[in-house]
């Protein structure tokens, strides 16, 4: 009588047992996942390439356009 109950309780340990083990890998891979994701969205933030913005001609040639230095302003004023 002893026995069986002892068999069970150990059958319920161990199933317990390996599945808070499972969890807790799983949790480990999603928390690595989530601070890699975190690391490149910084990545991106911090390096952001500077916009070039290019004009074309009749003929099809392709001219780099200068910065300019306020926003919604014509260079040619």
């Amino acid at each position: 009588m002893w026995g069986r109950r002892h068999e069970i309780a150990r059958l319920h340990s161990d199933f317990y047992r390996d599945q808070y083990r499972k969890t807790l890998r799983w949790l480990m891979m999603t928390v690595f996942i989530m601070f890699a994701l975190i690391a490149a969205i910084i990545y991106f933030i911090l390096v952001i390439p500077s916009q070039q913005h290019y004009a074309n001609t009749i003929e099809g040639k392709i001219l780099p356009m200068p910065p300019q230095t306020q926003t919604g302003q014509s260079a040619w004023r």
